[in-house]
């Protein structure tokens, strides 16, 4: 036991260095749950099969073994490792040894670094989650798990909105729980079509209708979009923005009360930053980093290419304080995981 210990510690100082000059050898995405497997029957001193705790930590996605004071962990496509007495508490890169141990959890890729990434915008479009019959679930929690924030969505026929017919109608039940909070939760239907351009898909999106369940129950708000919103982030190139001058009106229908209406004029500046790799609690992908802002406020969202998952947001929670949320592993795709 005492030689796996060693045979494993030398590997995690001794490769630190080969590790960085060979960035681009990264761990399969589809291979995490794999290299865990590997870990705790190569090494089950290092990490006791069955004992890890998962979590997220900044941009971290880790297994702490609290018995033996040892971690791993992957982030930006590579494999790394933490330990109280293996590593004096440091971080480690460990994909190059990872990769030499065991080819058939690595490949080659190269990955561009955050915010220099190359690839369209549109790679991350999937017209599957707009195609009648759809269905979908989006877990999320928040880095520090206090905040847990679901959607369950269905895509239905066509239908009529504002005036407009023909257009898609999503219909989503969305529920927010906060630690030491009552939950919030509502039924939420949104309106759009998909406009095909040169550059990518176009969506234009005409309002929702938003149904109250938890705390005021009854609520129903009704938001048109006039004019529509064409949202383009799924056309633009590597770095390049465009601004969303909205302008939404608004009518509150609340129990007991006179109805209420008004316009809600925002200006919103969108950017695409290319392609990254990211981790989250599901696995690792590649994905289109988005950036938007709002007068002071700033937020980002990282989305699956191929899929669309909508893998990490972050922004702040409505009172400034900034929170990031990451997609949890069971979430999926209709009923497939993700």
């Amino acid at each position: 036991m005492r030689s796996s210990i060693r045979r494993f510690a030398a590997l995690a100082l001794g490769v630190s260095v080969a590790a960085t000059a060979q960035a681009q050898l990264s761990v399969r995405p589809s291979s995490r749950d794999a290299a865990r497997q590997w870990l705790e029957s190569s090494f089950p001193a290092l990490f006791p099969p069955g004992a890890g705790q998962d979590g997220m930590a900044g941009p971290y996605a880790y297994r702490f073994y609290p018995s033996v004071g040892n971690a791993f962990a992957f982030s930006d496509g590579k494999f790394l490792v933490a330990s109280q007495t293996q590593t004096a508490g440091q971080i480690v890169d460990l994909t190059a040894a990872m990769c030499q141990l065991n080819a058939a959890l690595c490949e080659t890729t190269s990955v561009p670094p955050p915010g220099t990434g190359t690839g369209a915008a549109s790679d991350c479009f999937n017209p599957v989650l707009l195609q009648q019959g759809t269905t979908y679930r989006w877990d999320w929690q928040s880095s520090d798990g206090a905040v847990q924030f679901s959607t369950e969505g269905r895509i239905n026929g066509p239908a009529s909105f504002a005036g407009q017919t023909g257009v898609i109608e999503t219909e989503r039940t969305v529920s927010v729980g906060r630690a030491g909070a009552p939950p919030f939760t509502s039924r939420v239907r949104e309106y759009e079509s998909v406009e095909n351009t040169p550059q990518g898909p176009v969506l234009l999106r005409y309002g929702s209708i938003v149904l109250m369940d938890v705390p005021l129950a009854g609520t129903r708000t009704t938001i048109v979009n006039t004019p529509v919103n064409r949202i383009r982030d799924f056309s633009l190139a590597v770095n390049e923005s465009y601004t969303l001058n909205e302008v939404r009106q608004t009518t509150m229908e609340i129990p007991g009360l006179p109805t209420q209406t008004s316009t809600v004029r925002e200006a919103q500046t969108f950017t695409y930053r290319g392609q990254e790799s990211i981790t989250v609690p599901a696995g690792t992908y590649t994905a289109c980093k988005f950036e938007w802002t709002n007068g002071a406020r700033q937020s980002a969202g990282w989305t699956a290419k191929g899929s669309g998952l909508p893998l990490v947001i972050t922004g702040d929670d409505g009172a400034g304080n900034p929170i990031t949320l990451y997609i949890k592993s069971s979430s999926h795709i209709n009923g497939q995981p993700i």
